[in-house]
């Protein structure tokens, strides 16, 4: 389901993990749905439009739309 490149979310996580920062906090910080952020960390969300796709763009997974 998801066209997002699953080892640039993988080493996402790994930021997050290395950073010592929780998603959750992240998503608080950046006032994004946390439930959102996982769906697209976990790969159940393509990120293709509205607040998905900023999440995505936030998070350097995806490109931003011009």
């Amino acid at each position: 389901m998801c066209d997002l490149d699953p080892e640039i979310i993988s080493s996402t996580k790994n930021n997050f993990a290395a950073r010592g920062e929780s998603i959750a906090e992240w998503a608080r910080q950046n006032d994004f749905n946390l439930q959102l952020v996982y769906k697209i960390l976990n790969g159940k969300s393509k990120a293709l439009r509205g607040e998905s796709h900023r999440i995505a763009v936030k998070l350097g997974i995806k490109q931003k739309f011009e």
